[in-house]
């Protein structure tokens, strides 16, 4: 594998935030300094891009994300979608990297990412 950044593989809950207010439930994966992956079911995917989330380019898709991630760090971070994936009929795996980070969550961030080793 040719990544600079680890991944961590989680299994965290968060909130979606897209551009219209629409708040989506998420499970993410895995997380690193520079992004993060969720699966999601077909419901979610056509709310995050209604023409198929597969089938078209997705880099102008962007949303903010709320994820407690523990009890001492919250992040809360704009991201764009750069892969989408069917993995069945209604189940879908995206990744999406962190563009702007607010409250200072970059550090929370990078703080609960030692945390996992």
């Amino acid at each position: 594998e040719r990544r600079n950044n680890f991944r961590h593989r989680i299994h965290l809950a968060v909130d979606l935030v897209l551009e219209n207010g629409t708040i989506l439930p998420v499970t993410l994966t895995n997380i690193s300094e520079l992004g993060m992956q969720f699966r999601c079911d077909a419901w979610v995917a056509n709310e995050i891009e209604p023409r198929g989330i597969q089938n078209h380019p997705l880099d102008h898709i962007e949303f903010r994300v709320v994820a407690e991630l523990d009890e001492q760090n919250k992040v809360y971070a704009t991201c764009r979608i750069i892969a989408a994936r069917r993995l069945s009929q209604d189940n879908f795996e995206i990744g999406a990297e962190f563009i702007d980070f607010e409250y200072g969550s970059q550090t929370q961030l990078n703080n609960f990412l030692t945390t996992l080793g």
